[in-house]
């Protein structure tokens, strides 16, 4: 029986306290206003890179060209082009036999080894490339490839796009609450939704070009140039409205 009336006495103090606590009110939820603001750009690339393989040849008394003396052309052909040897890197040495399979069924000792070596030039524009291709050797240059291209102040530009994108979205905030006569407020969230960088496949003719260029003796610019890089970047943003 004690223990009956001690449980009793405390649920009647329970409910006596929250008889006594001040009623909860429910907040009035703060108004906002969502939107989303984009900014996009276009670059025209300062940083273009050149795959170069040369090669050992035979000259025009029979004699194999050494990869030293080709590689020497082409470290010429570079700095007639102007480029600096800072932009000149140097992928890989290789080598092959173009008769392997050939002297193997006849069984020679010393097959004719033929060595290789892979470059990676940096550039600055299209008609430094052109420059390029009009000093190279034409005997002692395998493949010419233009792998990529970038610029050389894409972070600042990727930095200044996305605040153009958050601009973008308080002034649409803006103007959408100028509408309804209210009033844009203070910042409630900021995000960043994406933020895109196409950077096409390099399309340019460097075949025709050279052949153009060396047939007539000298460098002639085409005027011509890469393809654009795209940037684009999206904010999301939520505005209280006053």
């Amino acid at each position: 029986m004690i223990k009956f009336f001690s449980t009793l006495a405390g649920l009647l103090l329970i409910y006596n306290a929250m008889s006594q606590s001040p009623t909860l009110q429910v907040v009035n939820p703060v108004k906002k206003i969502e939107v989303t603001g984009t900014a996009e750009m276009e670059l025209t690339p300062d940083e273009i890179y050149v795959d170069v393989t040369i090669q050992e040849y035979y000259g025009k008394n029979k004699q194999k060209v050494d990869i030293n003396d080709v590689r020497k052309s082409f470290l010429d052909a570079c700095n007639k082009a102007g480029i600096a040897k800072e932009n000149i890197f140097i992928n890989g040495i290789n080598g092959y036999d173009p008769n392997q399979w050939y002297w193997i069924r006849k069984k020679k000792k010393e097959p004719d080894f033929m060595a290789t070596s892979t470059f990676t030039i940096k550039c600055n524009s299209s008609a430094q490339v052109e420059k390029l291709t009009s000093y190279l050797d034409d005997q002692g240059t395998q493949n010419l490839n233009v792998s990529r291209t970038s610029h050389s102040k894409m972070d600042d530009f990727k930095r200044d796009l996305k605040i153009k994108a958050l601009q973008a979205a308080k002034t649409k905030a803006t103007y959408l609450c100028e509408s309804i006569g209210e009033k844009v407020g203070k910042t409630i969230l900021i995000r960043e939704n994406n933020q895109q960088v196409y950077q096409p496949q390099p399309m340019y003719k460097m075949e025709m070009a050279m052949m153009d260029q060396q047939s007539q003796g000298a460098p002639t610019p085409s005027g011509l140039d890469f393809q654009k890089i795209k940037l684009s970047s999206e904010i999301y943003a939520e505005f209280s409205i006053e």
